[in-house]
C-alpha cells in the first residue's frame, strides 16, 4: 500500500515538473542502444604519438582500446572534451561509459552536453561522478525532453594530469 501512495506521490510530482515522460533504467524495454557504426569522434587532444590511442577508439567496440589525451607531446591539463557526430539526431535518454581496463587514474567528475549543430550546447549534466576502478559500463541517464545529433563530454577533474576512457554508448527512447 505504501509503495502504490509513493508511485502516486512521484507520478504527481513529475507531471507537476513538467516532465513528459519517465524512463525507467533498470528496465531497458523503453529504449534502444544507439547504432554508432557511423559515428565519428573528435578530442581536444589525444595520444597518437607514444600510442594508438586516438579519439576514434572510443566507438570500436573493444573495452581493451581507448581514447587517451596527449601526454607526449603538449599534456594539456583538465578539463578534456570528446565530442561525439551521432551522424543523425537521437532521442538520447542515457550514456554508458566505461573505463580503460587497465588503469584506474581516469576523470573523476564531467559534464555531458548535446547539440544539434555543434556550435550550441545545452547542458544534460554537471559534476557527473565516474569510478575509474568500475571495469563495467557506467550509465548516466541524461533528460529525455530533447533531441541531439552531438554529445560532448568534458573531463573536469581527476587524479592525474591526462584522462582515458575505453567506450561511449548511447540509449535513445524507442
Amino acid at each position: 500500500m505504501k509503495s502504490n501512495v509513493y508511485i502516486l506521490l512521484m507520478a504527481a510530482v513529475l507531471s507537476a515538473c513538467g516532465k513528459a515522460e519517465v524512463v525507467t533504467f533498470q528496465d531497458r524495454s523503453t529504449v534502444i542502444k544507439a547504432d554508432r557504426s557511423t559515428w565519428t569522434a573528435t578530442a581536444s587532444s589525444e595520444e597518437t604519438t607514444a600510442e594508438a590511442a586516438g579519439a576514434s577508439m572510443l566507438l570500436d567496440g573493444k573495452i581493451a582500446t581507448y581514447w587517451h589525451s596527449d601526454y607526449s607531446v603538449t599534456n594539456p591539463p583538465y578539463p578534456h572534451w570528446i565530442r561525439i557526430d551521432m551522424k543523425t539526431a537521437i532521442k538520447l535518454v542515457s550514456i554508458e561509459i566505461t573505463a580503460r581496463q587497465n588503469n584506474a587514474n581516469a576523470m573523476t567528475k564531467f559534464k555531458l552536453e548535446g547539440s544539434t549543430d555543434g556550435n550550441t550546447w545545452s547542458l544534460m549534466g554537471d559534476n557527473l561522478v565516474f569510478i575509474g576502478a568500475t571495469k563495467t559500463a557506467q550509465s548516466f541517464p541524461v533528460s529525455s525532453s530533447v533531441t541531439i545529433r552531438y554529445l560532448r563530454l568534458t573531463a573536469l577533474e581527476g587524479p592525474v594530469k591526462n584522462n582515458f576512457i575505453a567506450e561511449i554508448e548511447a540509449f535513445a527512447g524507442k
